[in-house]
């Protein structure tokens, strides 16, 4: 997923680098670099927001699995 994807998809799902942050396990500053290219996007946060974008999974899902509180 190269950066201007990875926008493009917060940008259409209205998420946020918090939201990321916490579907994919990172900080926020991690996060945030693979907007602003300093970081590649892992190959597993790609799956996890595509998958989203897809609606294969949904927040409710998300919120049953993931045991940290939502941000």
């Amino acid at each position: 997923m190269s950066r201007e994807e990875y926008r493009d998809l917060l940008e259409r799902n209205n998420l946020r680098q918090a939201d990321v942050s916490w579907m994919t396990g990172v900080g926020e500053r991690h996060a945030r670099s693979w907007a602003l290219g300093r970081y590649p996007i892992p190959q597993y946060a790609a799956v996890i927001l595509r998958a989203y974008d897809c609606g294969l999974i949904d927040g409710p899902w998300l919120v049953r699995t993931i045991d940290r509180p939502v941000p």
